[in-house]
This record gives C-alpha cells, sequence and structure tokens, in this order.
C-alpha cells in the first residue's frame, strides 16, 4: 500500500476506532469548551462498525442463497441465487480492502451470520416441506456451519451442490 494515503484511506474500520478511542483519552481539562467528546467518539466509532454491520450482512445473504441452492427444490432461482453470491462476494471484498483489520475478524462475524442465514432459510422452505425436512435433519441449530469460511463462502469459485433429483 502506498506510503502517502492517509491512515483512514489504509483501515478505515482500525482509524474509526482508534480515532474514537483517542478522543476518549483526551484529558478533560484540554477539551475545547463544551464538545461532547463521548457522543463524538461513539459517532466516528458508530461509523467504523457500519462497515461490521455490512459485512456481516453480506455474509448472511451468501449463506442464505447457498443454503436455498442446496435445499431449495426451485431450480429455476438458481441461477439468480449464484449471481447474487458474486455480487456480495465482490462487495465483501470491497469491504475487506478498505477495512483489512475487519478481515481478522471475519471468523466471528461469520458465526453470528450463520445463525441468521440458518433461520432465514428455514423460512424460505415454508413452501417446501419436504426441503425443510432435510434442512433441518442437515442443519441442526447446534452444528457448527456447514460451509469453510475461507475456501468455500469467500471462494469465487464455489457454490454448493442442489438437491439431488
Amino acid at each position: 500500500m502506498p506510503d502517502d494515503l492517509r491512515p483512514s484511506d489504509r483501515d478505515w474500520y482500525a482509524w474509526t476506532q482508534d480515532q474514537a478511542a483517542r478522543l476518549r483519552a483526551w484529558p478533560e481539562h484540554l477539551r475545547p469548551n463544551g464538545l461532547d467528546v463521548e457522543e463524538v467518539a461513539e459517532e466516528i466509532e458508530s461509523l467504523g462498525k457500519s462497515d461490521r454491520r455490512a459485512i456481516g450482512s453480506f455474509l448472511r445473504l451468501i449463506l442464505l442463497h447457498a443454503l436455498k441452492i442446496e435445499f431449495h427444490p426451485a431450480a429455476e432461482a438458481r441461477e439468480g441465487w449464484r449471481k447474487e453470491i458474486r455480487a456480495f462476494r465482490r462487495s465483501l471484498r470491497r469491504l475487506f480492502r478498505d477495512s483489512p483489520s475487519l478481515l481478522a475478524q471475519r471468523e466471528a462475524i461469520y458465526a453470528t451470520a450463520w445463525a441468521d442465514a440458518c433461520e432465514e432459510a428455514l423460512d424460505a422452505l415454508d413452501d417446501a416441506p419436504e426441503a425443510a425436512r432435510r434442512f433441518a435433519a442437515a442443519v441442526p441449530p447446534e452444528a457448527p456451519p456447514r460451509y469453510d469460511l475461507d475456501a468455500q463462502v469467500l471462494n469465487d469459485a464455489w457454490f454448493p451442490a442442489p438437491p439431488a433429483g
């Protein structure tokens, strides 16, 4: 990465978290009169956390679509789900590029996204009772994620196999 980039250009998330911490550490007697340092710090911190939430959302959507590809009987919808997964992966790459420190947090974000995607996938299978039964048997609530984050979910070439038949 070029050295002439500002710190916020190198890692947006890390910069926002650092700046919020620096504001909070600012000695009270040196603060400008009337500046609500805590509120400003929270707002800056929140700006960075929006990237973290977006990563979670894109992961959840990739997982939801992958689960639908694997379990939903609607063959005509699969190409659309694959297309959306590709778009979500591109968005994730941009977020990770802009905030590389979030790449180190991807497993924790993934765990939450997995749980949410499983709930939504089961809802999406309401109109397909046999597929819902197969899903419930293959993906029990207490089971770890079915897909490997780096080798599958973030891999542009990977998509789950559709249901047999």
